[in-house]
């Protein structure tokens, strides 16, 4: 846990500190223990496409990530998504990952490209289209990834850094509303903070022309996600309620000591696939979707690099990532 750095970089704007630390380790999965496991009957998942599946319209769908498309059938069962490692926990499957036909219990509510306050595609819009939440779902939250490079971007066409980390926190705010809205349903949450983007390709690129790109992605993607945290509310809501899953500090991880994670090359800096000299949101979606073992850069494998693109995580992320989540669901009393 990195609490204590939050709250102390947070200062005096965030209320109840010891009260709210002692929350959120509970929330971690520390100082409780486990009475009665929760079984949910269904997986809603909420977030952005690096929570997504995208169906093939035979059940055995893409993810954007590196792909693994060698085997005959079930081809997206492997090289999972954290987000698939949650459903497999408790036996539940996604209709877009469904290659033996079983009724599908886990669901997609994430949004390719999804920001936290789109009109269209936001968390609130996501949470409105599954109005029957209740007492016996699991959710899977994760978004923020898109927002934190929107916010960058906007800071290179005259936004003053401050302007973008004090809507970075807004906006992380935001997610802990809509969390607490779940969590007010009955349901259990498993919260995944956003990844670091301090170490991805896209800040080694932006730093070729801006020096302070990657000190600034480390600033938006901290006060984001400390917001998000600190927000929930502790008074209501504790590991009885939901998980953390600090996806933050395991990307902070592997990238500072990428051969402890990764498989030789083992690479942290520069993306696994093969990607067009592109640089839209839409564009890089678009080619990591499409991205295999076959069209990789040379000498990397499934496991060999942390990004699969420039701002989406490689699979060796999303494993240890969806460990981290199943720790979380069987771990605490929920």
């Amino acid at each position: 846990m990195t609490l204590f750095r939050d709250l102390r970089r947070l200062g005096a704007t965030l209320l109840a500190p010891v009260m709210l630390s002692t929350a959120l380790l509970v929330a971690c999965g520390g100082g409780t223990q486990q009475v009665q496991s929760f079984v949910p009957a269904r997986l809603i998942v909420f977030g952005d496409e690096n929570s997504m599946i995208e169906n093939d319209g035979n059940g055995d769908g893409f993810k954007y990530t590196v792909n693994d498309r060698s085997a005959s059938t079930g081809k997206c069962l492997a090289l999972p998504t954290f987000a698939q490692s949650l459903a497999s926990l408790y036996g539940l499957v996604f209709e877009q990952c469904n290659p033996n036909g079983d009724m599908p219990k886990a669901f997609i509510r994430a949004q390719r490209l999804a920001t936290v306050e789109d009109a269209s595609t936001g968390l609130a819009q996501q949470l409105a289209s599954q109005a029957d939440l209740n007492s016996h779902d699991m959710v899977s939250v994760m978004i923020g990834n898109n927002d934190i490079i929107e916010l960058y971007e906007r800071t290179q066409s005259g936004m003053a850094a401050a302007d973008a980390i004090a809507e970075a926190r807004r906006r992380g705010g935001l997610v802990a509303a809509q969390v607490n809205a779940m969590l007010a349903t009955g349901a259990r949450a498993i919260v995944f903070t956003v990844p670091d983007l301090s170490s991805s390709p896209y800040a080694a690129r932006a730093s070729l022309s801006d020096p302070g790109a990657s000190k600034l992605l480390s600033d938006l993607t901290y006060q984001f996600n400390a917001y998000m945290r600190t927000k929930i509310d502790s008074s209501a809501y504790d590991g009885r309620n939901y998980g953390l899953v600090l996806a933050d500090d395991i990307v902070a991880a592997m990238a500072g000591s990428p051969a402890s994670f990764l498989t030789s090359p083992a690479i942290a800096n520069a993306p696994a696939c093969i990607l067009p000299d592109v640089t839209s949101a839409d564009a890089v979606a678009t080619a990591v979707l499409a991205c295999d073992l076959n069209t990789l850069v040379n000498g990397a494998t499934q496991t060999s690099h942390l990004w699969a693109s420039d701002r989406h995580i490689g699979s060796g992320a999303h494993n240890r990532i969806g460990s981290q989540a199943a720790a979380r669901a069987r771990g605490n009393p929920f």
